[in-house]
């Protein structure tokens, strides 16, 4: 059963997205902890490039792959300059796209003892499966987090 999404989250997710900034957060999806940094999905995109390019066997395998998430980004910036034009424009800001996925770098799912270690993942998740969450981080000790 799918329910709404938090709008106290998504609001989290639009400020994170138009500012183009970062939160160490950590979320309860379908019943899975992940914890990791929550980024605009411009820079999801960005991190997706990347790994991609690097996981590349330098023979032109996978090539193109890249360009699929060109639209995420786009879509993502133009969702920010229609924002921050309309704030500088003054007057009453425009209700704000609230958006349906958020974007994590560096996340981990977590289980039972077992604290992040190493590089993390990247991962989009769909808004409407995180049933909590918390802008605190789950780390093992020693790791520096945002």
């Amino acid at each position: 059963m799918n329910v709404a999404a938090d709008p106290v989250l998504q609001a989290l997710v639009f400020a994170v997205d138009t500012t183009r900034g970062q939160m160490s957060v950590t979320l309860s999806v379908n019943g899975a902890v992940i914890t990791g940094v929550l980024v605009s999905a411009e820079e999801y995109a960005a991190a997706v490039v990347a790994q991609i390019r690097r996981s590349r066997s330098g023979n032109g395998e996978g090539e193109g792959l890249e360009d699929f998430f060109t639209p995420v980004a786009e879509q993502a910036r133009e969702r920010r300059e229609r924002h921050t034009a309309a704030s500088l424009a003054g007057g009453s800001a425009p209700e704000p796209e609230l958006p349906a996925y958020l974007h994590l770098v560096d996340a981990f799912t977590v289980t039972g003892d077992h604290l992040p270690q190493g590089p993390g993942a990247t991962w989009r998740i769909r808004a409407d499966d995180v049933s909590g969450w918390s802008v605190n981080p789950i780390s093992a000790p020693g790791r520096r987090d945002s």
